[in-house]
């Protein structure tokens, strides 16, 4: 399958401690989530797995609404400018701090981005391909080992960047969410696949 991303989560404190300390979804509420993003009706589905729910199929919208967090997880948020997201972001934040991860190991691309208070605070989007497509605010702490080429490419001569996309896609799952698809986990990993997150059909795809 490999690492395929379109996950944002809205979160007051800690966005981490969504998944790791889940208790509860409110069904309800993760209904009306799933149609505030895609603006209609939308009609339940069976859960899917964390580790599936990140890169749902066409027309899906994965949706949680949590104590203190909401999770939305929709194709329709991989785009190449995360910047492009934020007015969308900013509706459905309401003044929560937001955090995205964006990425399909098939092009070798991957961004993240974080926003607060309805502001775009960082976003990279790369590919070796189109190089770096957006780079804008301050770099995080963890993407310094990557751009010092702590973690460089390896298996390929002459790749077109200091490191590949999806392994700081991945390093961005396990910084703002806890939970990898691919690379070595760490004590603070929780499982994807042993997380349901509802899914929901858009009635106007149905």
């Amino acid at each position: 399958m490999g690492s395929k991303a379109a996950m944002v989560a809205f979160a007051e404190l800690d966005s981490r401690r969504a998944l790791r300390e889940l208790r509860f979804i409110d069904r309800a509420e993760s209904k009306r989530l799933a149609e505030r993003v895609v603006g209609g009706a939308s009609r339940e589905m069976d859960p899917l797995p964390l580790d599936l729910a990140v890169w749902p199929p066409p027309g899906i919208v994965c949706a949680a609404n949590l104590p203190a967090h909401d999770i939305v997880c929709f194709r329709d948020f991989a785009r190449r400018r995360p910047s492009e997201l934020t007015e969308q972001v900013s509706r459905l934040a309401s003044g929560r701090n937001a955090y995205g991860v964006f990425m399909h190991s098939a092009n070798d691309w991957a961004a993240f981005a974080v926003w607060s208070g309805g502001n775009l605070l960082r976003s990279l989007s790369l590919s070796p391909s189109s190089g770096v497509i957006e780079d804008l605010g301050e770099r995080l702490p963890f993407e310094s080992p990557f751009w010092r080429g702590e973690r460089p490419v390896r298996s390929a001569a002459n790749y077109a960047l200091p490191f590949h996309p999806v392994d700081l896609g991945n390093e961005a799952l396990r910084e703002f969410f806890g939970f990898i698809l691919e690379g070595r986990e760490d004590d603070f990993c929780i499982d994807p696949e042993e997380i349901e997150i509802p899914a929901f059909h858009a009635a106007s795809e149905a």
